[in-house]
This record gives structure tokens, C-alpha cells and sequence, in this order.
């Protein structure tokens, strides 16, 4: 039997065996130029060996040389793509050719390769790759629909498709892929590169290629649901138990507060159903297309998207005047969308809270009967004509829907309609495995230590956990790969901490609004307050199982307590354990932490701007009095990080000043306005008292000030 290496045919071998190393340097055993040269090959060297020694844990153990394999049709491709992959080809085992493909009028090529060892770890694969040819001058976004094309060519589950590369012949490539994945920031990874830059016999191309275009694209930082599976993980057995108990015939439910993963894992519901045979309807409640129709239309609503599922695009008139008319239609309009077809239907019910009593966003749902009367249909179907056929699954915040015995003096005919599921935090391989994977991919790697660190203080939230990630990447080197130091985590969460005070005020606020049983409870275990906590276990122990789902209160014997240090501290903040000390706490340390940021937005503008006028912008903004108490003019001197003389007024008269700082434009007066807001704040004001209503006009001042200047 002939071994796969047999079957190459070996274009210039890189590292160990060959004359030079993968980034251009000099071969293992001829002499560096100087002695840091050697420091730094030999740290890049241990940091591919540690990557390597996983890879061989992981089960990875076949090598992988660079070369083609013998029946890749290298003369069927153009010339201009045929110097390009012979390139390509010493970064990569190229693995199989294709015939064009076309996407309008333009036709594009494409060759599938594996990165060799070496280079594997640069991209964190070992899996196959598609590389995609455009021989056009200039780029249109369609091209990038020539992947799915070729993917569906493919079924090797051995194909990375969260990662591809693309060569083209537009020289402005690199900045028209950066500029759309700045718009579609959940677009697979795209490494951008040129014939030209290929075809030139100095360098590494595609290794360039992948420092300038991949490493530094921040993964971590995306903060909207994840439509697409590159991004998401963990969550699977609770999606997995959705899709099951729908093929059964099963209705389902899913819990968590916002950020949780409720819509992501919604998504992934969606992507995976066709593998369970199972259509997918999504009924967003939130939409006032849904809350404000009442219940006999938002039931025709429901009949149209299931029919849409089935490729039925025609939406349903009325179904009728009465009650009993409307039901009577509903089974016979359901009947007849469920009648013919192969699958399913899983009926997903999101932002359940907004045509719920009490809670609902419409005064129809809130008040009046429509509730009762939807979910009597719904429910009476399911049970006496559905035959499996339709399942449904409640989405929301709280279970408090399933968990309420009648509505308006009604037996509620959803009452333990479905089990009761909470969105789980990652457990810690999870959470490794996000963090590892997606760091690789921005060149950082994470050690067990830090992995440790960021699960004990977060808890396996993933959306708390890749934010802090975030910050860690924004903080490091762009030198990558870099290992990340204790020093980098500690800032990183330093800065967080701001913004998931932010993201807890937004739930206490929602709880506390909506189910304020449920808010004074979870100030009682943040408190403390064992006597009110025991009393709540009798009374209503529903409660403390919401707060259990959550992932924000723990068990622990017969106690309870916040689960994590970090959290426990920000909700006591939140919900005024110690407000008034707090609250001047917060201000102080934006209020520095903006002061610092504006100076350095003058201080590296103030770089493009002629001495000459620089000193006219200074004349024209302060008083004579504050110039006269001036050193010097020298934005070094007035922009200092520890030594600046300007005061926050300074610098609002400076922001004033139509000549300085162009990018902010017309936002200058709503600059100054927010920062008048906190100016009023001020230290010496400490012993006055901050009302709740100064403290969420100050708040919401820092928040659009520090989107507007924070650099992390």
C-alpha cells in the first residue's frame, strides 16, 4: 500500500528540512544576524511545539508536507491560477482541482489544500481549505458567493469552512474584504491576497497575507446573536433537546435573562432542524407586527409563516368574527398547511413576555383575553388534531407564563404546558474550547490559567466571558502570537467591569419592572438576608429555581448565594446595597477614564497639525487667565497621562473649536452636552446627595462619551 507522502509531488519543503523557515528567516543551524533574532525564532519555535504537542493530544498525528497530490489537474487552470497555486503550494498540500464555476456572467476558479504542519497553526485548522481564484480587476461582493457554489460540491466533513482564502486580481482586495466584514461581522474568515503579491520570488505571501488580514479581526467582540455556526459554542444538548422532543411531537421551552444565548441558540435550532426533518416557524414577539395584532390575526399570522416554511407564500385573510368561527377555521387552514407535507413544524414562540399578561407590550395581551383565547386554540389543535405533527417551543425571559394556574379568573391553558428549561453557562471544557479556539484565531493563546481565571470569575457566560476576551485582545501586542500574562487579564476585567454593571442594571431593571418578587429575592441573597430567603423557599420556591436557571444564585446546602465574586459585586452596586458611596465611585472613575481619553484623542491629532496653528487653536479656546497659568503650548506637556494642566472645561472649549478634532463633525455640540451633564457632577459636590434620575442622565452621558472616545 502506497503511503499519502508517496503520492506528492514536493514543492520547496519548509522548515525543518528546508533552506529557510516559514516567515522567510534564516534555516535551523545557519547563524542569525543578531542575538535577539535567535530569542525571538526561538520563542516562535516553542510556541509552534506547544501548538503541535495539542494537536498530537488531540489525536493529530499524521504530518503534512507541502506539495500536490498526484491527480491534481494543475494544467487545467489558467495561467495567472496556475503560478498562483504553484505558490500556494509551499504552505500547502493541494489536494484537488475543479472545473470553473459560474456566478452571473463571471467565472471563477477554485483548488481545496491542507496547511502544512507549520503553517496549520498559523490558521489554527489542519482541516482542508477552499481557496478561491478571481481573475477580475475589480472585485463585486457576489464573488463570494462562488464558495457556497463550490462548497456544495463538497461533503468531507474534513472541510474548515469558517476559514477561506481568496485571490484576486483587485490591488484593492484587502481594504474592500476588511470593509465588508466590518458590515457583516459574522462573515466567515476571509484571507485576502493578489496574484502579484504571489508571483513575487521573495517572502511568504499567503503567511503575510494571513498576519495583515486575519490575526487581528477581533472574534470575540461581535455582540449581536450568532446567526452562524462559526461562532458558536457550547449549548448543543439544549438545542439538540429542543429539535428531539419536536420530532416526537413535544412542545419545549427556553429561559435566560438578556445576553444569555436565548435568539443565538434559536438560530442554531434553525440551522440544524432540516437533519430532524423539521420546518422552522419563528414568531418574534417583540415585533410590533406581532403584539399589536390581536388574537384571531396574530393566529393568521401564524398560519402564514408556517405556510411559508412550505414554500406557500400567500398570506390568510380573516379567519372569522367569533371565537368558535376562528378556532374552526384555524384547524381547517392548519390541517391542510400540515396535510401534504413530508416534516414537521417546531413553532418557536420569542420574547414570550410581549404577549403575556402583565408583561405584554400591547394593552390586548396585557389586559384583555387574547391570551387565553390564542393559546386555547393553539393548544386545543396540538391535542386533537396535530398528530405530532406541530410542536411548540416558548422562548423568553421568565417561565412565569407555564408556571400561572389561570388568566383573568381562567384556567390557563398553557399552565405546565412544557418543561421548564434554562440556557446553561459553558461548563469549563466549553469555555475552553471558545476561548482557544477563536484566540488562535487572532494569534493569543490563552493558558489553563487564564481559561481558569475567566470560568470561576464569569461563570461560563459566554457572552460576559468573550467581552473580557475582547478587552485581553484589544490590550495585547499586535505582534501575535502572544501568550497572554496575568497582567493583560487583570486590565481586561478592570475595564469590563464598567460595562457589565452596564448589561446587569438593564436585567435588575427588567426585573424589578416585571417580576419584582423575583428582584427582591435576588436582593435578599445578595444581601444576604437568610430569614427573607427561607421564607421565599416556602412560599414561592419557583423563584429561587428562576435565579438557580439564570446562573445567577447557587445552592449550596441548604443556602444560597450569588455564584461568582465579580457578579455578586456588580449586582450589590446595581440594586443600591451601597449605592451613594458607589454612585460617586462611578462617576469619579469614568469621569477620569474619559478626561484620559479625550487627551489622547488631542494629543495624537494635535501630531497632523502645524505648530503655527496649533498655537492660534490654543489662543482662541482658553481664557486668558488659563493661558497665562500654561508652561508651555506643547501637546505633550498639555496632554500628559499623569501631568496634564487642563481641566474637563479645558478641553470643552477645546472640543468647541471648529478647527479641531474634523472627525467628530456635528456631534460636537451633543459632545459637549454630555459633558456638561457630568462636568455638573463635579468632586466637590461629594457630600450632596445623587438623586436616582441624576445618576441615569450621568450614566447615559458616560455611555454615549465613551462610545464615542473609549480606544478599548
Amino acid at each position: 500500500m502506497r503511503t499519502r507522502s508517496t503520492r506528492r509531488r514536493l514543492a520547496s519543503p519548509l522548515t525543518p528540512y528546508g533552506s529557510k523557515s516559514l516567515d522567510g528567516g534564516p534555516r535551523p543551524g545557519t547563524t542569525a544576524s543578531s542575538n535577539s533574532q535567535l530569542i525571538q525564532r526561538s520563542q516562535r519555535v516553542t510556541h509552534l511545539e506547544s501548538i503541535l504537542k495539542k494537536k498530537l493530544a488531540w489525536g493529530i498525528r499524521m504530518p503534512t508536507t507541502p506539495g500536490f497530490h498526484q491527480d491534481f489537474e494543475i494544467h487545467s487552470y489558467p495561467s495567472l491560477t496556475r503560478t498562483a497555486i504553484r505558490r500556494l503550494s509551499t504552505n500547502f498540500y493541494v489536494t484537488r482541482s475543479f472545473k470553473p464555476i459560474k456566478v452571473g456572467n463571471s467565472e471563477y476558479w477554485a483548488a481545496l489544500v491542507r496547511p502544512t504542519d507549520e503553517f496549520s497553526v498559523y490558521v489554527n485548522t489542519d482541516r482542508e481549505i477552499l481557496i478561491l481564484f478571481a481573475e477580475y480587476k475589480s472585485f463585486e461582493i457576489r464573488t463570494l458567493e462562488a464558495y457556497e457554489e463550490f462548497y456544495n460540491i463538497l461533503e468531507s466533513k474534513r472541510i474548515d469552512r469558517s476559514i477561506r482564502f481568496l485571490v484576486s486580481a483587485d490591488e484593492r482586495i484587502e481594504s474592500t474584504i476588511k470593509h465588508y466584514l466590518d458590515q457583516n461581522p459574522e462573515y466567515q474568515i476571509i484571507i485576502p491576497t493578489t496574484f502579484d503579491a504571489l508571483s513575487r520570488p521573495i517572502g511568504n505571501p499567503a503567511l503575510e497575507a494571513v498576519r495583515r488580514n486575519y490575526l487581528l479581526r477581533d472574534l470575540f467582540g461581535y455582540q449581536n446573536p450568532l446567526r452562524e455556526e462559526t461562532f458558536f459554542f457550547g449549548r448543543q444538548e439544549v438545542v439538540n433537546s429542543v429539535l428531539d422532543m419536536a420530532k416526537s411531537g413535544q412542545s419545549s421551552s427556553l429561559f435566560g435573562l438578556r445576553k444569555s444565548g436565548k435568539t443565538s441558540s434559536i438560530y442554531a435550532i434553525q440551522r440544524k432542524a432540516r437533519a430532524f426533518s423539521l420546518n422552522v416557524a419563528v414568531i418574534d414577539c417583540q415585533s410590533p407586527s406581532v403584539h399589536a395584532r390581536r388574537y384571531d390575526s396574530l393566529l393568521a399570522h401564524v398560519l402564514t409563516e408556517i405556510r411559508r416554511t412550505f414554500g406557500q407564500t400567500k398570506p390568510l385573510a380573516s379567519l372569522g368574527q367569533d371565537p368558535a368561527e376562528v378556532a374552526e377555521s384555524f384547524f381547517q387552514h392548519m390541517n391542510s398547511a400540515l396535510g401534504n407535507a413530508k416534516n414537521s413544524v417546531l413553532l418557536i414562540f420569542d420574547e414570550i413576555e410581549n404577549i403575556s399578561p402583565n408583561t405584554a407590550s400591547s394593552a390586548h395581551w396585557r389586559d384583555n383575553d387574547d391570551t387565553l383565547l390564542f393559546w386555547q386554540t393553539i393548544r386545543s389543535y396540538i391535542q386533537s388534531e396535530s398528530r405530532g405533527r406541530l410542536s411548540v417551543c416558548i422562548v423568553g425571559t421568565s417561565p412565569h407564563i407555564l408556571e400561572t394556574s389561570q388568566i383573568n379568573g381562567i384556567a390557563n391553558p398553557i399552565y405546565l404546558f412544557a418543561q421548564k428549561k434554562f440556557i446553561p453557562s459553558l461548563n469549563f471544557d466549553e469555555t475552553r474550547e471558545m476561548i482557544e479556539r477563536l484566540g488562535y484565531f487572532m494569534g493569543l493563546e490563552f493558558g489553563i490559567n487564564i481559561i481558569s481565571d475567566l470560568q470561576k470569575e464569569y461563570g461560563g457566560h459566554p457572552f460576559f466571558t468573550r467581552q473580557v476576551c475582547s478587552k485581553i485582545h484589544q490590550l495585547s501586542s499586535p505582534n501575535r502570537p502572544v501568550k497572554i500574562p496575568n497582567s493583560v487579564l487583570a486590565k481586561a476585567k478592570s475595564e469590563f467591569y464598567g460595562q457589565l454593571e452596564s448589561y446587569l442594571r438593564d436585567i435588575i431593571i427588567q426585573l424589578k419592572q416585571f417580576y419584582p418578587s423575583e428582584f427582591e429575592l435576588l436582593k435578599a441573597v445578595a444581601a444576604g438576608n437568610k430569614a427573607e430567603i427561607s421564607e421565599y423557599g416556602k412560599e414561592a420556591p419557583d423563584l429561587i429555581d428562576h435565579l438557580i436557571g439564570h446562573g445567577f444564585v447557587e445552592r449550596i446546602g441548604d443556602e444560597f448565594d450569588i455564584r461568582f465574586e465579580t457578579i455578586k459585586v456588580a449586582l450589590k452596586n446595581v440594586i443600591g446595597l451601597h449605592v451613594e458611596e458607589n454612585h460617586w465611585n462611578e462617576i469619579s472613575k469614568r469621569r477620569n477614564s474619559i478626561e484620559a481619553e479625550i487627551r489622547s484623542a488631542f494629543f495624537y491629532w494635535s501630531k497632523s497639525v502645524e505648530v503655527s496653528e496649533w498655537n492660534l487653536i490654543i489662543e482662541q479656546s482658553l481664557t486668558n487667565k488659563r493661558i497665562d497659568n500654561l508652561i508651555s503650548f506643547e501637546p505633550r506637556y498639555l496632554f500628559s497621562k499623569t501631568e496634564s494642566p487642563l481641566y474637563l472645561t479645558d478641553l470643552m472649549m477645546l472640543i468647541k473649536n471648529r478647527d479641531t478634532l474634523p472627525f467628530l463633525s456635528s456631534r460636537k455640540s451633543i459632545i459637549c452636552n454630555k459633558l456638561d451633564i457630568i462636568n455638573k457632577l463635579r468632586k466637590d459636590a461629594h457630600a450632596n446627595l445623587v438623586t436616582e434620575e441624576e445618576m441615569k442622565t450621568a450614566r447615559a452621558a458616560f455611555d454615549y462619551l465613551e462610545g464615542e472616545f473609549s480606544s478599548g
